[in-house]
């Protein structure tokens, strides 16, 4: 029944109305809402404002009592005045962020919010306060309430198994068929087993890694979710690594197999965002930057690392994939023209025979 009353209590705010439910149990309407939220976007402790001023801190005679050892004792207090709420901040050193503003103690801020007493109408979104270490979201009647969330369908683990069992599978296929290029027949099931064995514990160990960090900040810990995403960007870099030296070689274009290194670093940081999701679930705008931020800054440096080492930006000094002619569908090129191609080599050639040798070149050219 106190659940009804507030709910009552708080239309009745919003509509200017007086509350039934107030009238009949003695207490005033509810003017706003302060919700303590936790790291991954949950609500631990809620309390209903029915008189200003609200007054938040670690002692026991605040409103709102907080455990954060970084809130001090009396911290802000947020109170009504004729142009609406205004956030007080009170003694504290850390004082208080409000959006990207950090206030200082002593200072006050306007918050444009009327909280039921009759003010011009404020933001559009709940308002964000963050104490020490603490985040507090305060809701208005004329805030706009989130729209519903869609619960995600019931899926059955035969239906969840099967996309990750046939993606175990086509990496397990690439391993083998990756061994019985490279290794000899006699050594070919060996070399299988020891790929297969040791994928799959670097796999078992990376993603119980991601759940045990899922279960430390969100006390689940979603293991199947880590291997899902470990499986498809698996996938995703096994694709890349045989189509793009196979277009490069088919339309003669060698940039699409030298700068592959490019949707590679794309895959790792976007299945980094989605391990990191769950592990901060309420922080998806933040993790997208920095995955993004940490892609770019990749990509620069696999790109400097190239020009020190081959003067080049690409990966490749030269397009050496070699397959079926029947592949290539880019025209020949004449015996002519390629020897007239040739003619812009001999500037950059003759640049370099006159350069001096590095270290690491005599080192290469000494017998052993």
């Amino acid at each position: 029944m106190g659940e009804v009353s507030d709910a009552t209590d708080a239309l009745a705010a919003r509509s200017g109305l007086p509350a039934a439910g107030s009238a009949l149990s003695g207490r005033p309407p509810v003017l706003a809402i302060v919700e303590l939220v936790d790291r991954d976007g949950h609500v631990r402790q809620a309390l209903d404002v029915r008189h200003w001023p609200v007054r938040i801190g670690r002692s026991l005679d605040n409103d709102l009592v907080l455990a954060d050892p970084h809130v001090a004792p009396w911290h802000c207090e947020l109170t009504q005045r004729e142009h609406g709420l205004e956030l007080v901040v009170g003694d504290t050193r850390n004082g208080v962020r409000l959006g990207a503003r950090h206030l200082r103690a002593g200072e006050r801020t306007p918050l444009g919010g009327g909280g039921g007493g009759g003010g011009h109408a404020g933001a559009a979104v709940p308002i964000e306060l963050t104490l020490g270490r603490t985040l507090l979201r305060l809701r208005l009647a004329e805030h706009r309430v989130a729209p519903e969330l869609v619960l995600a369908p019931t899926v059955s683990l035969r239906q969840r198994a099967l996309p990750m069992l046939s993606a175990a599978l086509l990496l397990a296929a690439s391993l083998v068929f990756q061994s019985y290029l490279t290794s000899d027949p006699d050594s070919f099931t060996r070399a299988a087993g020891t790929e297969l064995l040791s994928g799959l514990a670097a796999a078992a160990l990376w993603c119980g890694l991601w759940a045990l960090l899922s279960k430390t900040f969100t006390r689940q810990s979603h293991f199947s979710w880590h291997v899902r995403v470990l499986l498809y960007a698996g996938l995703a870099l096994t694709l890349i690594g045989a189509v793009a030296p196979l277009v490069a070689f088919a339309f003669s274009w060698p940039a699409v197999s030298d700068f592959a290194f490019v949707p590679r670093i794309g895959v790792v940081a976007t299945a980094l965002y989605f391990h990191l999701l769950a592990v901060e679930p309420a922080r998806g705008r933040a993790l997208r930057w920095v995955t993004a931020g940490g892609a770019v800054a990749s990509v620069a440096l696999a790109m400097w690392f190239n020009v020190q080492r081959t003067d080049r930006l690409g990966d490749e000094l030269y397009m050496n994939h070699l397959y079926p002619p029947g592949v290539r569908l880019a025209k020949p090129l004449a015996a002519d023209a390629f020897v007239d191609g040739l003619a812009t080599l001999k500037a950059p050639l003759d640049k370099a025979a006159k350069e001096p040798a590095r270290s690491d070149d005599l080192l290469r050219t000494e017998p052993e």
